[in-house]
């Protein structure tokens, strides 16, 4: 019997999109350990032929899987990249690339990750993946049962534009320029009054020029929507130490330095203070 040669070229999971400029963030958010494992993302025929692709996640490394079938045969690839990872993004650091033929060579599989960032967020058991470049938004659910392609639809841009002034800000904060960034946080809170990066960073800036009341209130507004976060403990007690307000400060050092934030640690040790 003589195979027709089939070629099945070109299947790619691309982590292609670019979602910052100058880092990901002022600090870093813990990461969901849920996030790690299996996620079914596409599926694919052509001719005759069905591709199953997965993103797979560990700490600090995304692999990219394939599985290519045609009739009774089946060829299963994957490739992977180290990965920077944070508690809001994937940060892809180089493209990889991996091909396996079924001998006699009829049936091809391809299994590719690109260079770059996509920000995600867990839902109800579904990992979100929100592609910048695309402005597409990709819902995909834990391999394990029958496969089940991810769904994706478009996202509106403010979040990410968001997240643009966001990081334009932590680019001038780092700088000393507080002024400048403090606008540029003001322009991504108003088109995400849901960021409660942009609140704790504008509280850094407000800290840094002497604004402890409004960095009070920064923090309070970004411990609202992110209750442990541990940064925005810090910044809180930073700012109620410069009040006079020591109890409080105190009582925001001692949670934050349980939540392993070395600066808290560090401060509450030269004070002879427990915490």
């Amino acid at each position: 019997m003589i195979l027709k040669k089939i070629l099945l070229r070109s299947l790619v999971i691309a982590a292609t999109t670019i979602a910052l400029a100058g880092g990901s963030s002022f600090a870093d958010d813990a990461v969901n350990p849920e996030l790690y494992g299996s996620w079914d993302l596409l599926e694919i025929e052509s001719q005759g032929m069905t591709a199953q692709l997965t993103l797979i996640i560990d700490e600090g490394r995304v692999a990219a899987g394939s599985k290519c079938s045609f009739r009774e045969f089946s060829v299963s690839v994957q490739t992977h990249s180290a990965a920077q990872i944070t508690g809001s993004e994937i940060r892809v650091l180089e493209p990889s690339r991996a091909m396996k033929e079924y001998s006699p060579g009829f049936l091809e599989c391809t299994a590719s990750l690109q260079e770059g960032n996509m920000q995600y967020e867990l839902r109800d058991g579904q990992l979100v993946l929100y592609m910048v470049q695309e402005e597409e938004t990709y819902v995909l659910s834990r391999s394990g049962g029958p496969f089940k392609a991810a769904e994706h639809y478009k996202k509106s841009r403010a979040p990410q534009l968001a997240l643009n002034h966001t990081n334009r800000g932590t680019t001038f904060l780092r700088k000393g320029q507080y002024d400048a960034a403090i606008g540029e946080y003001n322009k991504a809170l108003e088109m995400n009054p849901s960021s409660a990066l942009a609140y704790y960073n504008r509280s850094v800036a407000y800290t840094s020029t002497g604004q402890y009341d409004k960095a009070v209130k920064d923090c309070n507004s970004a411990l609202q929507l992110n209750p442990e976060h541990a940064n925005s403990y810090y910044s809180r007690g930073v700012s109620y130490w410069h009040l006079g307000s020591k109890d409080e400060a105190i009582k925001d050092l001692q949670a934050a330095a349980k939540m392993e934030h070395k600066g808290a640690q560090d401060f509450l040790t030269s004070m002879k203070i427990r915490w």
